[in-house]
């Protein structure tokens, strides 16, 4: 399967499957430190530190 049959595929997807595949497709970035800064970014408790996720799509890169 050809990465533009699997974009074209993408592009029917649900709200739901879109954000379930973008959080795959994230999980499979191999950049040193990327997975420990996700980790420390999810457990972080303190609301002042989070990001929306336009922020979140701006920072890392990835087009909604």
């Amino acid at each position: 399967m050809s990465l533009e049959t699997i974009m074209e595929e993408a592009r029917k997807l649900t709200d739901a499957e879109s954000r379930r595949l973008s959080a795959f497709l994230l999980s499979l970035r191999r950049e040193p430190g990327f997975a420990e800064e996700m980790t420390r970014m999810i457990d972080d408790k303190e609301p002042k530190n989070w990001a929306t996720l336009e922020q979140f799509d701006q920072r890392y890169g990835i087009a909604s």
